[in-house]
């Protein structure tokens, strides 16, 4: 399983192992899912995505 899933018509990256019902993970259209190489936060972040303010702590 992935780590983090970005979705692309928000540019939020989500943490798959601790997301909570407020990410709506199950809500993001399949086209708009995106993987990272490598699975990383910081690559999330380098592709342009903002951590979820949910799943994500800074």
């Amino acid at each position: 399983m992935a780590g983090y899933l970005g979705n692309r018509s928000e540019m939020v990256v989500h943490h798959l192992a601790v997301m909570k019902e407020e990410c709506n993970i199950y809500g993001v259209k399949k086209g708009d899912r995106h993987y990272f190489v490598p699975d990383m936060l910081d690559q999330a972040k380098r592709e342009g995505f903002t951590p979820c303010k949910h799943c994500i702590q800074n």
